[in-house]
């Protein structure tokens, strides 16, 4: 891939998930320069929990690692159902459009936020699926289980590390980080990264940049929206001369 000549935007998910970002940067005249660290291996459960009290997606890949099996209809359209539970904004969304739209958005993107909401609308000892990927973050098990419910993991897809290149450093507007995994793998194989700004979706995603040195964090929410401002702000910034 070709260097882009002025300061660039650096998109880290895979290449379909980019691609609404990368026209719409094009759109408006944003350099964008691609390194892919995640890839996505979809998985298929050996059960699916009958009958829980809630069901609770942790990220967009979920949603849509879940609707591929043809059990979710079984778990989602009980009469009557579940309580949809959505970690952040993003999962929301593509509940949503999936047609099965949550009854609670935990907000901010946390276990603790998701115990506190299920805590004041289920019983203690309720059963609660997990609809996620094999990596885990944030420590939301230990604060659902704290909360006194009863977990049942279902793992839809796996997070694996694509080949991520080592690339010559080149000038950086900002890098969009989604995920913690992501994040790791960028700077360890790029680790003069650490000094460019990152814009991370999501506090757990900020947490990891900072505890990985990196020290200029812009923290945004799941709206695609939010991302294409902050970014075009990042790279309108990179190419104002700094005023003394």
């Amino acid at each position: 891939m070709a260097v882009p000549s002025g300061p660039a935007v650096v998109l880290t998910r895979e290449a379909e998930d980019n691609l609404p970002l990368v026209r719409e940067l094009a759109s408006r005249g944003v350099p964008v320069r691609e390194i892919v660290c995640m890839a996505t291996r979809w998985l298929e459960p050996a059960d699916i929990p009958a009958d829980p009290a809630a069901v609770a997606f942790t990220s967009r890949r979920g949603v849509r690692g879940l609707l591929r099996l043809p059990q979710h209809a079984r778990l989602l359209s009980g009469k009557p159902g579940p309580l949809v539970c959505a970690i952040g904004g993003a999962t929301a969304d593509a509940l949503r459009e999936s047609g099965f739209p949550a009854g609670v958005i935990a907000e901010p993107p946390s276990g603790e936020s998701l115990a506190r909401v299920l805590t004041a609308r289920l019983p203690p000892g309720a059963r609660v699926v997990l609809v996620r990927g094999n990596l885990r973050a944030g420590g939301m098990d230990q604060e659902l289980e704290r909360a006194g419910f009863v977990l049942l993991p279902v793992v839809v897809y796996e997070n694996l590390a694509p080949d991520i290149p080592a690339v010559a450093p080149f000038p950086v507007a900002a890098v969009l980080a989604a995920a913690p995994s992501a994040a790791r793998r960028l700077l360890g194989a790029n680790p003069w990264l650490t000094n460019a700004s990152f814009v991370a979706i999501g506090a757990t995603t900020e947490k990891a940049l900072r505890d990985l040195g990196v020290r200029s964090v812009a923290t945004v929410g799941p709206g695609f929206g939010a991302w294409v401002t902050a970014l075009c702000e990042a790279c309108k910034a990179a190419k104002t001369p700094e005023k003394r």
